[in-house]
Order: structure tokens, then sequence, then C-alpha cells
């Protein structure tokens, strides 16, 4: 749709049907059902659904109470100030504050036409439902999807983790070696769009009970700050001669693209962790401070390692002892 964008284009198709169709059924002010349209269209399925239902709730509330407070203290200024200060706060308490204006709209009508009638409540209503209702179904009709940048944003978030382990197992093997760890910044922005256009893909299919892709970049979001603080931990290594195990870890990290890119659980890392924590109970105990330092901060990068295959775990499908698919996820 280039600079014009859906939404616009939805509400224009939604302002032209709502006041052509108004203007069919001959009703008072039909301009107003195209004001109501505009209101009607938002950026998600859901979140149209709801205003729907909200904005049609507080306007056929509005327009009882203004309805009573008019004939019954008369049609004056001063009645719609006292409509405002009672409706408002009723509406404000029942949630439908989206609800305010489009109501308000309809008792200012009641208030130009000096009395209430059945043929004034029922164009009013008529208009009410003539523009929202058009304005929701063009919005449910056609909504764009985030598929296709989900999956590219899933690729560039894995190729950010796997230099992220590669960095880090550089450093492990050379303490020396000269690493900004950028790509932590550029997986975090990257998930965050990933999280955000994965609920939005999610709220216009309410339908679905369980998303992959809010889990799939919630699963990363949390794994983010795991490696975030195995990179503080990895600080602390300034010296791996200290500790035997510096070369097996920096192998480790490396193999870990292979775990990252999967889909399916890979328990190779697990089982190479798990024998390099035993590893580390049967050492000797640190004869000086800096040995000591040095094994504390990777014997703690090893838990922060677990902690990031077992959020992976979570989500990740699983192979059955022939190698097939099962059903369920590793929990």
């Amino acid at each position: 749709m280039g600079w014009i964008g859906w939404r616009v284009a939805k509400t224009a198709a939604a302002v032209a049907a709502a006041i052509s169709t108004a203007q069919l059924l001959d009703l008072e002010q039909p301009l107003f059902a195209g004001v109501l349209a505009i209101l009607g269209v938002e950026a998600t399925r859901r979140s149209g659904l709801r205003s729907l239902f909200e904005r049609v709730c507080a306007s056929l509330l509005a327009l009882a109470a203004s309805s009573v407070l008019f004939e019954a203290l008369g049609y004056a200024v001063w009645t719609a100030a006292v409509y405002v200060l009672l409706v408002f706060p009723v509406l404000s308490r029942l949630k439908l504050q989206s609800g305010i204006v489009p109501g308000s709209v309809l008792v200012f009508h009641v208030y130009a036409a000096g009395e209430v009638t059945a043929g004034l409540l029922v164009n009013e209503v008529l208009l009410l439902l003539v523009g929202l209702g058009l304005a929701s179904l063009i919005n449910n009709l056609y909504m764009p999807g985030e598929r296709s940048r989900l999956e590219e944003l899933r690729t560039l978030v894995e190729d950010r983790f796997a230099l992220l382990f590669a960095g880090m197992a550089s450093v492990m093997r050379d303490p020396g070696t000269l690493w900004d760890g950028a790509e932590l910044l550029q997986a975090d922005g990257l998930v965050r769009e990933g999280l955000e256009r994965a609920t939005r893909e999610r709220h216009n299919r309410p339908w679905e009970p369980r998303f992959y892709w809010t889990d799939y970049f919630g699963m990363r979001r949390r794994q983010l700050e795991s490696i975030g603080t195995m990179m503080e931990l990895l600080a602390h290594a300034y010296d791996r001669a200290a500790v035997p195990q510096g070369e097996l870890i920096a192998r480790l990290l490396e193999t870990m693209e292979s775990a990252i890119r999967s889909d399916y659980y890979e328990s190779g890392p697990r089982e190479a962790l798990r024998a390099l924590r035993e590893g580390f109970r049967s050492m000797e105990l640190p004869r000086t401070r800096e040995e000591f330092e040095v094994r504390s901060a990777l014997l703690q990068l090893t838990v922060e390692l677990d902690r990031f295959l077992d959020t992976a775990s979570r989500l990740k499908k699983r192979r059955d002892e022939s190698g097939k698919e099962a059903a369920e996820p590793v929990r």
C-alpha cells in the first residue's frame, strides 16, 4: 500500500460505506455514521471487536441517560454539564471510556433536537450500528500478516545468538581478545520487535489459544537475560590457565549454534554441560584467591548456560527413541 497504509485504506472504505448506507436508509445526519466509522477501525481484530462492544454499550447508556436528564431537567446547557458530571464517571468505572466520544455526539443530537421521540432514538441507534458495524466488518475482512517478517526476525535473532556464543568462546580461549559484544544490543532490539509483531499477529487471530511466535520471542527474551549474565561472568575469567576446563567450556559454547537453530530439543549440549560440571566438582580446592574467583565465575557461567538450555526445552519439540517427532514438547 506504500505510504497510505492498510489502516488508512480500510478507514476510507469504512467511511464511504457508512455514509452511503446511512443515506440509503434515509437517516438524519448521515455524516455522523462516517465519524463513527473513523473511530471504529482498529489496529487488530481483537482490539476492534473489544472497542465495538465498548462503544455500542457506552453510546446506548449515554443515549438513555441523556434522554432522561433532558426530559426531566430541560434542554439547557447546564443539563449537558450535569450529564457529563454524572455519566462520564460511570462509563470510566465500567471501563467504557472508548465510548465517551461517540456517546456524547448522540447526546448532543438529542440536545439539538429539543425533544426525545421514538424516531429520534431509532435514528441515533441506526447511525451507531451502521457506523461502528461497517467499520468492524471492514476491519475484520483483511489484516496484513506478520509471518514473513517474524520468520526473518527469527533468523536474525538466531544469527546474533550464534555470534554471541562464538564471541564468548573466543574470549574463553584468549581472555585478551577484543570483543565488544555489540550483538547483545542488536539481539535485544530484534527480540523486542519480534515480541511486538507477534503480539499484534496474535491479536489478529483471537481464535488461536496458543500462538507459537509469542512463545518463541518470549523464550528468546529470557535467554537473552541469561546471555547477558554469562557475558558479565566471562569478564572475570581473566586467567584461563587457572581452570583446565576452560578449553572444554569454549568448545561447548561453539557447539551452541546448532542447538540455537534447531526446532528440536538437542540433548548433546545438556549432557556435555553435565559432564563439565561434574569435572568442576572433582577438582581440588582453589589454592589462590585469583583461582577461586575465576573458577567461581566459570561455574556460575555453566549454571546460566543450563538455564539457557532449560528455557529452550520448554518450547522446542522433541524426538522419540526412533528419531521421529514426539507429540509433546520437552518439559
